[in-house]
């Protein structure tokens, strides 16, 4: 029997969606799908039709429709696994300009790129005042980037310094909008003589922004959360000396942390199932990575 008209018109459409046909919004936000009406100029059928095609996408998890906005592609990546406990104090989240996460990207066949930093002299937050251990109102540099894995935004990260660490203390490279090869942590200790000793995370998860909403395209459904990671590095006698917020969409993002005695292939590959298979845990829907 013929497939009736509301399947031919999903399966025409689910095949020019895994095309790429439909173009983001403006400002490299979500994909879009036509309106209703175009699309039933589009198909020359019915509205109904339309509405049972788009139904019919939705629940197998292709587009998401929003009150007001319209139809949506979702972007079902492949997640990626990142170590938020370091090897060794210093590496890890916010410790070397972006070089920390390349390490876990490209063990999983992924190619990580970051923007430029974005340098600012800010008034710290009280919030962010007492993470940092000073007094509210104080100046502070930030440090902000864009991280992108295979050209797809992953991550936001900002990190918080003392402003004297660069006026008074000679760490100049902190105002500079340049990467720090070394890694932050260790630039500090060279120029200031900070060793990070400890550090402690906070863990959050929270409705995205309207700016991360535009930069990571996502939208107001449920499964459209973040995480935000707040990392204090502490040197000697407990004094805070850098403050880095990490934003991770939790559609792409699967973090771990490894304490005490783990076989080492998990820690080497936390995707694996199975060591014996080598099979990788996917969610259903999700493609495989891309190769580099």
């Amino acid at each position: 029997m013929a497939a009736r008209r509301w399947r031919e018109v999903a399966d025409d459409l689910l095949q020019r969606i895994e095309n790429g046909d439909f173009p983001r919004e403006k400002d490299g936000g979500r994909r879009k799908l036509p309106p209703e009406s175009e699309l039933q100029s589009l198909y020359e059928t019915s509205r109904n039709t339309i509405r049972e095609a788009l139904d019919f996408l939705a629940n197998r998890g292709h587009v998401v429709s929003e009150q007001g906005k319209g139809t949506f592609i979702v972007f079902r990546p492949e997640p990626v696994h990142v170590t938020l406990s370091a090897d060794e104090l210093g590496v890890g989240p916010g410790g070397g300009e972006g070089e920390w996460y390349k390490r876990d990207a490209a063990g999983q066949n992924r190619t990580p790129t970051s923007s430029v930093p974005r340098v600012e002299i800010q008034v710290v937050s009280e919030q962010l005042a007492w993470y940092l251990q000073v007094e509210p109102n104080t100046q502070v540099v930030s440090r902000h980037q864009q991280i992108y894995l295979d050209n797809e935004p992953w991550s936001m990260q900002t990190s918080y310094y003392p402003l004297d660490f660069a006026l008074k203390g000679g760490a100049s490279k902190l105002l500079e909008a340049h990467d720090i090869p070394e890694g932050a942590v260790k630039y500090l200790g060279e120029t200031l003589g900070y060793k990070e000793v400890g550090y402690h995370d906070e863990i959050s998860a929270r409705a995205p922004d309207d700016n991360e909403k535009r930069f990571f395209a996502l939208g107001d459904s449920a499964a459209d959360v973040v995480f935000e990671t707040i990392r204090t590095a502490y040197g000697n006698e407990g004094k805070a000396f850098r403050l880095t917020v990490t934003v991770w969409p939790a559609d792409r993002n699967r973090l771990h942390y490894n304490v005490g005695a783990v076989p080492t292939r998990v820690m080497r590959a936390p995707t694996q199932a199975d060591a014996a298979d080598g099979k990788a845990i996917r969610k259903p829907g999700t493609t495989p990575a891309s190769k580099s």
